[in-house]
């Protein structure tokens, strides 16, 4: 009897074992067939200009209603990001009323960093960019970290920024590693695990399985991935970091447009304060505070935020 019970035992753990190996390897090729996927999108999805002050990659995403393309409105993608996440952002917020413009940012993707390493840079390559493709005049929105150079698109060029919006975005010095050495060691590691998870494929790859049942799952799955293939993504991220953590003040009374600021009053990546400022400061500022919100909250308000922003840009 004894014998035959490890020969069941046997057979049973054999079967078991088998059926884990092909479930991995399933696992495993369904992974890597997404990377690839990712890859082919990054690198296939994308426009390049020659700019006068260099090179940058791009997407416009027409308007579906408005003839002649709508109202033009460049997206500061955040960090990480490149111009992927900009279209995602056009497919959660609707492009019935307006032109995406959405450039990689130097230093992501196919823009090189030689193209405008500072905000103020990136602002000038958002500028001739407009020469490029012969628009004269845009809005801008400044997603996080994009807030620093749509500002200063904002600031040195007042005659081609229609009107401003900041989501999430930073404004004053922000320096990462500062900011989570303050926190209290829970809140610290856990800021610091979702830093690297952002930027991991297989994390990435297992949430995109979550977002298939969400509100407007398509546009969170974009705004996810465009941190997918980090390595395509770090010159620009390392750039971010650095420069965010040398930003000196900026002459915000001087911004003249129509600004719009949403951003959640308990945001801890970028903190309320960077609103504040903004209201102090403009002259023509809207707020749009989200009680209790996080620095996610244009997705989890965005029966709020949504009109809002549209309103706004129409």
């Amino acid at each position: 009897m004894d014998a035959m019970n490890k020969l069941v035992f046997g057979a049973l753990a054999a079967g078991t074992g088998a059926t884990a190996a092909t479930i991995l390897s399933s696992c495993a090729s369904s992974y890597r067939t997404w990377q690839q996927q990712e890859r082919d999108r990054i690198l296939c999805g994308g426009m390049l200009a020659e700019t006068s002050v260099g090179p940058v990659e791009y997407q416009v995403i027409e308007s579906v209603e408005s003839a002649g393309g709508g109202p033009a409105v460049i997206y500061a993608h955040g960090t990480p990001g490149g111009f992927d996440q900009g279209v995602a952002f056009a497919r959660f917020l609707g492009t019935e009323r307006c032109t995406f413009i959405s450039p990689s940012r130097p230093g992501y993707l196919s823009t090189p960093l030689t193209s405008g390493a500072s905000p103020q840079q990136q602002a000038d390559l958002y500028a001739a960019l407009l020469d490029v493709l012969g628009i004269d005049r845009a809005s801008i929105i400044g997603f996080s970290g994009g807030g620093p150079s749509a500002l200063q698109f904002a600031l040195r060029h007042p005659d081609r920024c229609r009107n401003l919006v900041m989501v999430g975005g930073i404004v004053q010095r922000h320096c990462r590693s500062e900011l989570q050495q303050a926190l209290p060691l829970p809140k610290r590691l856990t800021a610091q695990l979702v830093d690297r998870l952002l930027i991991s494929d297989p994390f990435l790859y297992l949430a995109l399985s979550m977002t298939s049942v969400m509100p407007s799952g398509a546009a969170v799955a974009g705004m996810l991935c465009s941190g997918s293939l980090y390595p395509l993504r770090k010159v620009g991220y390392e750039n971010d970091l650095a420069q965010f953590a040398a930003i000196e003040d900026y002459p915000l009374e001087k911004i003249t447009v129509p600004t719009l600021v949403v951003h959640g009053a308990k945001d801890e990546d970028v903190s309320f304060e960077h609103a504040r400022l903004l209201v102090r400061a403009i002259p023509k500022v809207t707020l749009l505070a989200i009680t209790d919100g996080g620095h996610e909250s244009f997705y989890t308000a965005a029966r709020t935020v949504v009109p809002a922003i549209k309103n706004f840009l129409s």
